[in-house]
């Protein structure tokens, strides 16, 4: 399964953090608030949700508890920011997120990360006759 679901609450970021991993293969979608992140979860499970630490309503790393202990998510939770690493670091381990993404590293960084954590996108190759 190569679903991926960004959490973001810049419009421009998360369009394009979705088109970047779309072009890549991946079935991607976006969440810019809470909201619409619990319409997205019921649409079935996502390999990997991606998650902008610094949002209005909430914080990445406080999403990754409530999706693990009131929500039961078992895909990858990955925190993604531009604060320094060593502090995104720190709220992956507390957390209990599986990794992070820095966003200084672009969208190559992103489908760097995102690959490294579930693989290369299924191809969707029909058979032979």
């Amino acid at each position: 399964m190569s679903r991926v679901l960004v959490i973001d609450d810049s419009p421009m970021l998360l369009e394009l953090t979705v088109r970047a991993l779309t072009a890549a293969g991946y079935e991607a979608s976006g969440a810019p608030d809470l909201a619409t992140l619990n319409q997205k979860l019921t649409e079935g499970p996502f390999a990997l949700i991606l998650m902008d630490v610094n949002m209005p309503e909430m914080f990445g790393d406080d999403v990754v508890e409530y999706l693990r202990t009131q929500k039961g998510v078992t895909s990858k939770l990955v925190l993604y920011s531009d604060i320094s690493e060593q502090e995104l670091e720190a709220k992956v381990k507390n957390s209990g997120a599986d990794g992070y993404i820095l966003k200084s590293g672009g969208l190559e960084g992103v489908l760097g990360g995102v690959m490294g954590m579930i693989g290369a996108p299924a191809l969707n190759i029909p058979a032979a006759v």
